[in-house]
């Protein structure tokens, strides 16, 4: 049967396809380009903020775990457990070394792990034994995410501890008897240890860090104390803690990217490499103790005009706080609130915040 038009004799309408111009396309993908450009950091900064708030609730984590651990023993614990006047060597490492770092090294975030529901962990490590014995190397390099910040990059599946080679700016592997290299587990957090580093110590200071450290400094007799709360061995209580809770820093940030820290512990002879190419800085390994620990400055053992290290400074050292949330770190106070502080905090608060009993104002 014919259609009505064909039966009519009028013509059906043509429909004419418009081409798309090439000045079309182009405007099309500047469109797409403006609104990726647009979104994308938007999108990236809600990533970050993601990433940030997780790294948050891990210290908030950890805080709750070590005040659960002052109420059971009735100290904070320490950076890590050494016997500094130990002697002898274990699966090829002597002990202990020039800084005192001796038998059995174990670390906080190893004594804190009962109290972060890792028992099945802590049950399988003999705190007796050496946290190098080779025997725990499945354990100790276990990967741990509330040690772990989301935004740090530069690894988290654990490391070689190293010693350091030849020129102090670059490390060679720790090596076992039969060949094993040192693993260790990542961590992105180390507790504070205050203004000077227990790992600078003279050998003959590094046997009780206690006391505090005698040197002579410009013709001067200078007595240096460990002025923060967590150093090795230390046995520091909340209530010793004058300067008040909420204004004394109890672990900061330290990015992978920068050098690796670990939660386990400190092995004789070991340092923290820097990872970040700042050796035109000077930046070089520091002592086996910042495998856990970092601190603030300014420290009187070292250059004049003494230098405070606020977070993220630019020098990159590797027992300094650190972290890629931008120009600034978070931390955990001794109260357990966690605050974020800036590269530009004036110096005098950072090390303010950084003392537990300096009575400095901080407001």
């Amino acid at each position: 049967m014919e259609s009505p038009s064909s039966q009519s004799g009028v013509p059906r309408p043509t429909q004419t396809r418009v081409p798309i111009t090439w000045l079309e396309i182009g405007v099309l993908l500047a469109c797409v380009v403006v609104v990726v450009t647009i979104l994308l950091p938007l999108l990236q900064a809600a990533r970050e903020s993601s990433r940030r708030a997780t790294c948050g609730r891990n210290l908030t984590l950890i805080g709750l775990a070590i005040r659960e651990y002052e109420a059971t023993y009735k100290t904070l614990p320490p950076s890590h457990w050494t016997k500094t006047r130990d002697q002898g060597k274990a699966f090829g490492i002597d002990y202990p070394d020039s800084q005192g770092n001796s038998l059995s090294g174990w670390g906080w975030g190893t004594l804190l792990l009962p109290m972060l529901n890792q028992s099945v962990v802590y049950d399988r490590i003999d705190l007796n034994r050496p946290c190098w014995d080779p025997s725990l190397a499945l354990h100790t390099n276990t990967r741990l995410s509330f040690f772990l910040c989301p935004s740090a990059s530069g690894g988290d599946g654990g490391f070689e501890v190293q010693k350091a080679g030849a020129d102090r700016q670059h490390g060679v592997p720790i090596q076992l008897t039969g060949g094993n290299n040192v693993r260790f587990g990542h961590s992105h957090y180390a507790v504070n240890c205050g203004t000077v580093a227990p790992w600078d110590r003279s050998p003959a200071d590094s046997f009780d860090f206690s006391v505090p450290e005698v040197r002579i400094i410009a013709k001067k007799t200078v007595s240096i104390p460990i002025d923060g709360p967590f150093y090795p061995n230390s046995m520091v209580t909340l209530k010793s803690i004058k300067d008040g809770l909420s204004n004394t820093i109890f672990v900061g940030e330290h990015s992978s990217i920068v050098s690796n820290k670990t939660w386990v512990g400190v092995v004789p002879t070991s340092v923290s490499v820097p990872r970040l190419d700042l050796r035109q800085w000077n930046s070089e390994c520091r002592g086996g103790g910042s495998l856990v620990a970092v601190h603030s400055g300014p420290d009187p053992r070292k250059l004049q005009p003494l230098p405070v290290f606020a977070p993220n400074n630019p020098f990159g050292h590797t027992d300094s706080t650190w972290s890629e949330h931008g120009e600034g770190s978070q931390c955990l106070m001794g109260d357990g609130a966690v605050r974020f502080y800036s590269t530009y905090i004036h110096p005098p608060t950072w090390v303010g915040l950084s003392t537990s009993n300096g009575g400095e104002n901080v407001q």
